[in-house]
Formats: C-alpha cells, structure tokens, sequence
C-alpha cells in the first residue's frame, strides 16, 4: 500500500506554511502535497509534492483542479486555509466526504463567523459580550468616534480602518457597499488571540497577547491564562457546538474580554501554539482517525516572535566561464 497523502492548500500565505512545519512535526507516515495560485509559493519547499492552482473563485476549474490531485495522489485529508477556499469546501462537501476528510467547521459555523456582522448578532443572541456593529449603509452616527470600518466579510484585519472624521466616514459610506461600522474597544496593547479546538468529546483552548505587525499578523504572542478567557471559549463553545476549531480575537474591556472576530479556521499562530503543545492540528486529524485527543502543556509562560525569511528557486549558477568577466 502507497503511502498516504495529506493536502494543504494556500501554501504561499503564513498559515499553510504554518500548518506544514506543524504536520512536519507530527510522526505520522504521510507525504505531504500543497498547492497555491502562485507558482513561487513559499511553501513549495516544505512539500512532497507542489500543484500550480486556478483561484478557487473560478469553482468550476477549481473542482477539476483537486480532482486531478485526487487521481494523482492517495490523498486522505486536505487542509483548507484560506478563507475562499474553505467556503469552496463547504459548498463542494458531496464530492470528497466519501473518501476524503476535510478539515472544515460544518457549514453553520462558517456562515455565521465568515461574516462579520452576523457574528455581532450572533454573539449579542448568547448573550456575549461584543463590539456594538452596524452595516455601514444604515449608520446613523450611533457611535462616538472612533470607530472601525471594515468589510462585512474579508480575511483577518485587512482593509480595517480606525476612522476618526465624520467626513471620512461619509466618504467610506458612499463608496464601500459591503462594510461594517464596529465600536473601537480596548487599547492595541490589550489584544488577544485565542485558538479553540473541540472533538473527540473534548474542548481545549490556548489565548497569547499579541503585538501586531507584518501587515497585521501576530509578530509578538506571549502565553495568557486567565479563567475569564476560560469561561469566554466554554460559552462560544456551548452556543455553537463546536466541532472544530476556532479562532477569537478580543480586546480587554475593563475585565472582560470582548470578541470583535472569530474566524471558523486554522489561525497564523498555528505553529506557535503548535510548539506550545496545542497541537490543533494533529488533534483534528487524530479525530479523524480515532485516536484520543490529550493536551499536555509544555510551558507555563513565554513569549513567541514572528520572524521574516527568504527561499530561493530557479538558481543558476555564475561560476561557469560564460559568466565570467575580468574587472579592469
């Protein structure tokens, strides 16, 4: 029997890079496939085997695209990672649930938490704490400035900004047709990230402080506990039946701790919490293979930086004699 082949698409971006330094890491006899939109992806070198993939917008070739994966690969499970590829998962379960595992929240959660102002209503539902949120065309003002606008669906911070003049607010009103106007909470040093993995009949949950930094990731974590965290993830948990994993992000409002996202996926601090001992996504797939998920952390404190590096491809070499030249 050939070896078994797990798929992580989006391998170009921080968290597919992420998620393969972590399933690197976890001792299971698997090759490992990526794929991206860019040919250069920086992941390529973290992979058995790389494909050159259409956007996942265009569904109709997309679909054609993982199929082709399928037939060439013994694929088992796929890790989606960004956000329109999940939403193509979603939407495509029927074709790959028979053979294949997809590591995606059921369709529910992501409908819910893909959209920013749904999550607002639904979070106010369960009576947790949130961000005051209006849809931008029918601001009225309700809000002290300043407030953040930012699209009602996206991928993490970007395109969010701090407005602080009516007028630009005005501005943004008439030009953006999809965004959000949300209450300004907390200090930007008062920001946390908080990672939920639930199944196997098990919860557990891992919350960093953050610095933000390189284009609005996590540049500084360090570890937080706090049971008020806690009782945060059990009431998210409880009001959505999690069977997956989730990703809040809050700030600190007095003493309570107030979710202003939550992002049904794998987060950019996947291998950190990975090296911290949360091991999310090999808990995902040893739900998938029956084994018991266990939790042991390895520290009590500490603080991770997002470091910047460089791969390199289609190096020719200069020291042949065609390339040599003699400096006068």
């Amino acid at each position: 029997m050939s070896r078994r082949t797990v798929l992580v698409t989006g391998i170009g971006g921080d968290i597919g890079q992420s998620v393969l330094k972590c399933l690197r890491e976890i001792p299971y006899d698997f090759l490992l496939a990526g794929c991206d939109i860019d040919a250069f992806a920086g992941g390529r070198t973290l992979v058995d085997a790389f494909y050159h993939a259409p956007k996942a917008s265009e569904a109709e070739g997309y679909l054609a695209f993982i199929k082709t994966i399928l037939a060439k690969e013994e694929v088992k499970y796929i890790f989606p990672v960004t956000e329109i590829e999940i939403d193509f998962f979603d939407k495509h379960r029927a074709y790959f649930e028979k053979d294949v595992t997809v590591f995606i929240n059921t369709g529910d959660i992501n409908e819910i938490f893909f959209d920013k102002y749904e999550t607002a209503k639904f979070l106010g539902k369960h009576n947790i704490a949130y961000p005051a949120t209006y849809l931008l065309g029918d601001y009225n003002d309700e809000l002290s400035l300043p407030v953040i606008v930012k699209s009602r669906r996206g991928c993490g911070g970007r395109g969010m900004l701090i407005v602080c003049d009516r007028d630009e607010l005005m501005f943004l009103k008439s030009k953006m047709k999809d965004g959000i106007v949300q209450e300004l909470v907390g200090a930007e040093d008062d920001e946390y990230t908080v990672s939920i993995f639930s199944g196997g009949g098990k919860t557990y949950s891992i919350a960093f402080r953050r610095t933000l930094g390189y284009d609005g990731l996590s540049k500084v974590a360090r570890l937080t506990t706090d049971n008020r965290i806690t009782a945060l993830v059990d009431s998210i948990v409880e009001a959505t039946s999690l069977e997956g994993v989730l990703n809040v992000q809050c700030r600190k409002r007095n003493a309570e701790y107030v979710p202003f996202e939550i992002n049904p996926r794998l987060s950019s601090t996947v291998y950190t919490r990975h090296y911290f001992g949360f091991q999310d996504v090999k808990w995902w797939m040893d739900t998938a293979e029956g084994k018991e998920v266990v939790y042991v952390p390895k520290f009590k404190d500490g603080v991770a930086v997002r470091t910047i590096s460089e791969v390199f491809f289609d190096l020719e070499s200069a020291d042949s004699p065609d390339n040599i030249r003699t400096l006068r």
